[in-house]
């Protein structure tokens, strides 16, 4: 039985107890998850985050269950754009399924942002708050609980910001920019949001003085933190909304009369808090790079995010919609599909060999990995939300006031949530609180809006009474599945970040091989698999340097192979669309073929060419195929293959390292000289083909010369620390240990707790010459200096220099230069 019904539970108290205790604990969950975190752990706040939300609410839909059976009585509120965010998810869903990658598509390591299960999770929680019998004390709780949040989350931020990073770092928080929420972009939303939803408290509610201090002062102290975050489009959002408030407020004010004393005061505040905040607002929207710069030399905090350009995602979609423009390539799997569509141009930027997961915003991502199909179903949804919202705002005016204020600062939230989501991709607790308030605004919009509500009653006979026993029982046996199956994926995080802190202790290689054993065995996940190929791998190099192997180490090296073939093979089956993978078996049969073992060419070269169909446009692939002809004598095969990689990247260092390797081996030393002198005429801007050159010089044990050709590579890059090393070392073999140590000491600063330039630099602090080198040995550094990738976010140093990357923050002068 179906039909309009008051959203109570008071005919039987043990079901409305446990529907308090279920919205309750919604509550608790969503109004303290910024703050959530395992102190001294190497997982990252944002699995914890996923893993205590999720226990949340798979323990509210137990208790909810429960009361549901209990009276028989079902309430619920018709929502047109609920329905439409179960459509986004429904699309997601489908697409993963179909995408040839299911465990990252569904759900990644830990329940990723881009997943369709973090969708799920995301409709879920919107969906609760429509069915629980939330009162308004319960939503002045979670939002008293959101601003005692926003209180802890800024005196943690301005303790370490007078303190430095090391204090309250709890083992977790590593450097200044780390923080309880997320990333440093991630704190910006998260105080827009606040400093939004206490500009339209200060301008709705009829505050006490001690309630008009407590939100003045958290509007204050979210202002002089974001001043340091400086996040662009935070400011623009907040410059936009502080003008409509002022307006709305000037304009009230003027046609009010006869206000009583305490309204007066609070509509003095309710105007001059919006423009106090307009005002900064436009000060750092108009000249946030100065003074961004300022900020960050007095704090000593500096951080660039950065992105693909709306035009780069859009190139990115259009790739992608060629081979599958309905279903996309499948959530959580852009980085896939930017390997093969990206613009070449990329190769010849710092972020060449850079990855990312997402494009330049959370809901611009799904166009391309659930294709068409999904992007229409986010539109569908942020229509029909928008619409309904302020529909509801305009035709419910003169109802109940703290609802309206509940429904005017959800709405406001969401929507500042889910618009910035269309230009950057929040992390896990601001969409959850997106979720969050949206999932509030519907509830206020049915509390607005009584005709909308239905009950579903079940008739209290045996048929019926079986049935609903057994949804039930099915509701929380998922529930607990749930959990099981999140503690799960939680402890296989822990131990592979284990296995990633034992790797930089120098603990024993078998025990952070155990330990990645464990994790795998726990989730079975590619990453754990290729992470112990690789460290098989290394076992293999130390015995293949060793001249001569006893009957023992023959029998090390036969089990590290056969365990590294093994774990490579277990990553290619986990997914088949990482080159990584496929690389990493490429390498270890790379080094067999070294070995002259019989048939390990073929298999490295099958292996390593699947990688470069899968990554077609990295250097880095190319490169591989050229060391492995190398490794077997066949050169004139390795120069072509590094020139596919130099064409792919006109600056590639290692790949400069191995041509000029194959020159001293091919012992025509003199003439590679002229060539590159040759070159160097036709690119005299390049620092690549010094340092090209100062190899080639080194070979001849031409200290002198290398050194000034290396200095000259340093002079047009100062951020070039492989030449910084290499002149450092010419510095030692001339003598001059003064200006060695300053050479090494840069390459120390730029790649900190480097193992061979710490050993440089301490004999030089006691020899005052370096003496353990191998000239013909690895670069001190593999890679692109100056960008960082750490899961979703890129960090740079400077500003890019493409316009198919853009800069979240506004880079100061000294970035953009």
């Amino acid at each position: 039985m179906e039909g309009h019904a008051p959203r109570t539970f008071a005919r039987d108290p043990l079901a409305h107890k446990l529907q308090s205790i279920a919205h309750t604990i919604l509550v608790v969950v969503f109004g303290l998850s910024p703050l959530f975190f395992l102190p001294f752990s190497p997982i990252a706040p944002g699995a914890t985050k996923v893993l205590v939300v999720v226990f949340g609410i798979a323990l509210a839909l137990v208790f909810f269950s429960l009361s549901v059976l209990r009276s028989g009585r079902l309430a619920y509120s018709k929502s047109q754009s609920l329905l439409a965010f179960w459509g986004v998810t429904l699309v997601a869903l489908i697409s993963a399924l179909l995408s040839g990658d299911i465990a990252d598509a569904m759900a990644g390591a830990m329940v990723d942002v881009h997943t369709a299960l973090f969708l799920l999770l995301l409709a879920i929680s919107m969906t609760l708050w429509s069915f629980l019998d939330v009162r308004k004390d319960s939503v002045m709780r979670l939002y008293v609980l959101i601003v005692a949040s926003t209180f802890v989350l800024i005196l943690f931020h301005v303790l370490r910001l007078i303190f430095g990073a090391e204090f309250l770092s709890f083992g977790v928080f590593t450097d200044a920019t780390s923080s309880l929420i997320g990333s440093w972009n991630d704190l910006a939303l998260f105080l827009g949001l606040i400093i939004l939803v206490g500009l339209v408290t200060l301008e709705q509610l009829p505050l006490t003085k001690w309630g008009r201090i407590v939100f003045g002062l958290v509007i204050a102290l979210s202002l002089i933190v974001l001043m340091v975050v400086n996040f662009f489009f935070v400011w623009v959002v907040l410059g936009l909304v502080s003008l409509i408030l002022i307006v709305y407020s000037h304009g009230r004010t003027r046609f009010m009369g006869g206000v009583e004393e305490s309204t007066s005061k609070q509509s003095l505040l309710s105007l001059a808090v919006p423009v106090v905040v307009f005002l900064i607002s436009a000060l750092f929207t108009f000249a946030g790079g100065s003074i961004g710069g300022a900020l960050a030399e007095k704090t000593g905090v500096s951080y660039l995010e950065v992105r693909p350009s709306f035009e780069a995602t859009a190139d990115i979609a259009r790739g992608v919609y060629k081979e599958n423009a309905l279903l996309g390539v499948g959530p959580n799997r852009f980085a896939d599909a930017w390997r093969v569509h990206k613009d070449v141009s990329i190769g010849n930027t710092a972020f060449w060999n850079v990855d990312f997961q997402s494009g330049n915003g959370y809901i611009p991502t799904f166009f391309v990995t659930t294709g068409a199909l999904g992007g229409i179903a986010w539109i569908i949804f942020l229509i029909t939300f928008f619409y309904s919202s302020i529909r509801t705002l305009l035709y419910a005016q003169g109802k109940d006031a703290m609802w309206y204020f509940v429904m005017t600062s959800s709405f406001v939230g969401a929507a500042y949530i889910w618009g910035m989501s269309l230009i950057y991709v929040p992390n896990v607790s601001v969409l959850l609180l997106g979720a969050l308030f949206t999932g509030v605004t519907l509830l206020a919009q049915s509390m607005l809006q009584p005709q909308r509500m239905r009950t579903l009653v079940v008739r209290p006979d045996r048929r019926n009474g079986f049935i609903l026993t057994f949804v039930v029982m099915i509701v929380i046996v998922v529930a607990v599945g749930a959990m099981y199956n999140a503690g799960k994926r939680y402890y296989s995080v822990y131990l592979f970040g284990t296995s990633a802190e034992l790797a930089q202790q120098e603990v024993e290689l078998d025990v952070i091989e155990d330990t990645l054993v464990r994790a795998f065995d726990v989730s079975p996940n590619d990453l754990y698999a290729r992470r112990l190929a690789e460290y098989q791998l290394a076992r293999m190099q130390i015995f293949a340097a060793e001249p001569e192997l006893t009957e023992l180490q023959q029998q090390q090296f036969q089990t590290a192979t056969a365990n590294g073939i093994n774990a490579a093979q277990l990553a290619i089956e986990r997914d088949v669309s990482d080159p990584q993978n496929w690389a990493v078996l490429g390498r270890i049969y790379s080094l067999l073929a070294g070995l002259e073992v019989e048939g390990a060419f073929d298999r490295a070269k099958a292996h390593l060419d699947q990688a470069k169909v899968l990554d077609p446009k990295s250097p880095l692939r190319a490169l591989q195929l050229a060391d492995l002809s190398a490794q077997t004598g066949d050169l004139a095969t390795a120069r072509a293959r590094i020139g596919e990689a130099t064409n792919l990247k006109a600056n590639y260092s290692d790949a400069f390292f191995l041509l000029s390797q194959i020159d001293v081996a091919e012992g025509d030393v003199d003439s590679a000289i002229n060539a590159t002198r040759a070159i160097i005429s036709f690119e005299p801007e390049n620092p690549t083909r010094y340092y090209q050159l100062g190899l080639l010089y080194v070979s001849k044990r031409d200290w002198t010369t290398a050194g000034q050709v290396f200095a000259e590579a340093v002079r047009l890059n100062p951020e070039y620390s492989n030449a910084r090393y290499f002149l450092g070392l010419m510095y030692s073999q001339l003598g001059d240990a003064e200006n060695a140590l300053v050479q090494m000491r840069a390459v120390l600063e730029r790649n900190p707790e480097n193992d061979l330039v710490l050993s440089h630099i301490d004999e030089l602090e006691t020899k005052g010459r370096v003496t353990t080198v191998d000239f013909g040995g690895e670069q001190v550094v593999s890679g692109e200096e100056g960008v960082t990738q750490s899961g979703e976010n890129v960090t740079a140093e400077t500003a890019p220099d493409t316009p198919l990357i853009t800069p979240v923050n506004t880079p100061s002068e000294a970035e953009r230069e």
